[in-house]
């Protein structure tokens, strides 16, 4: 069900609460969920569930704030699409986060949103400080600290947007790269390499068009705990995700085009190949003629009992070499 270890296989939960209002901020991890009081009020209060090792916390949070048992499946459940839902008293949000792993290869980790009033409660797959940025406007600047549960939903969905970007870029940069060597040296590894960034893209791609149609649910006022007047904020977000599929389908097409420039290379290479035998074969026609001649076992050749009939021989393969590279020159073939 849960996923019991980190990406270095350490097994983890952390649980950190943060409590703010527009001239405060506090925050502290808890060891168990017990430790979370009554709730203040006027406050905005945000629970953070890092990993999901200890699948007993999800229960516990589901008894404490009556979440339904479906929603508890669904956040322990990690195959889950990016989706939102609206329960009786709050909204339920899943999100995939993309991050680049140990081994340089993108991988994905599931993320719960639940927006319940002023308490908003994120659960993460792993421990991969994606919510890092957030933390840090709220501490940095009062003008983020909205005394409202929904600003932070906004910017918690909001981060996960602008770090696709970052994704992006960094595939991007690897297109250029991949580029360069193209065109300077196409080898094998360079066609692995193409093929590797197209299936990055592809993956990117199916995290992509589900959180479109989770972003375009929320700017269609649909979710009564989601105030009209601020549906503007969810709309950037919407044109954001908008944006990133045509940057990937874009990425997506050059990749196709360097697919055609690597078999275009290959191919002028093995013409090149060819252009040289074959102007060594005409070249040597001739000359394979000749000695084709003088070497049948006739008796009678007029020109075997002659003493310059050696030198004639060479001299005449020679003219017609020389003659054979003129005339190739001339017609632009060598």
């Amino acid at each position: 069900m849960g996923v019991e270890y980190n990406l270095n296989g350490e097994e983890i939960q952390k649980l950190v609460l943060t409590v703010y209002d527009k001239e405060n901020l506090e925050r502290k991890e808890l060891s168990d969920l017990d430790e979370l009081k009554d709730l203040p009020e006027n406050k905005v209060v945000w629970l953070d569930i890092i990993g999901l090792s200890k699948t007993e916390t999800i229960k516990k949070l589901g008894d404490r704030f009556n979440i339904h048992p479906l929603i508890q499946e669904d956040i322990l459940n990690l195959r889950q699409i990016p989706k939102v839902e609206e329960y009786e008293g709050y909204i339920f949000t899943v999100l995939k986060n993309i991050f680049f792993n140990n081994l340089n290869d993108l991988q994905t980790e599931q993320i719960s949103i639940i927006l319940m009033g002023n308490l908003v409660v994120s659960i993460q797959e792993y421990d991969t400080d994606t919510f890092q940025n957030t933390h840090k406007r709220l501490e940095e600047s009062k003008g983020v600290r909205k005394e409202l549960g929904e600003e932070l939903y906004y910017l918690l969905i909001d981060a996960m947007v602008d770090n696709y970007f970052i994704i992006l870029e960094e595939i991007g940069d690897r297109i250029d790269k991949v580029e360069d060597e193209l065109l300077d040296k196409p080898e094998k590894s360079v066609l692995n390499r193409i093929y590797f960034i197209k299936r990055e893209l592809i993956f990117f791609r199916t995290v992509l068009w589900p959180t479109r149609n989770l972003v375009s649910a929320l700017t269609r006022a649909e979710f009564s705990a989601i105030d009209k007047k601020n549906l503007f904020y969810y709309r950037d977000i919407y044109d954001h995700v908008i944006q990133m599929i045509d940057i990937a389908e874009t990425y997506r097409d050059i990749c196709s085009g360097m697919l055609d420039t690597y078999l275009s290379s290959i191919g002028f290479k093995t013409n090149e190949v060819m252009k040289i035998l074959t102007i060594f074969s005409t070249i040597f026609i001739p000359l394979t003629f000749l000695s084709g001649v003088y070497g049948m076992n006739f008796v009678y050749f007029p020109e075997l009992a002659w003493k310059y009939s050696y030198l004639g021989f060479w001299i005449i393969s020679i003219l017609i070499t020389v003659f054979m590279l003129r005339f190739l020159r001339k017609k632009g073939w060598l």
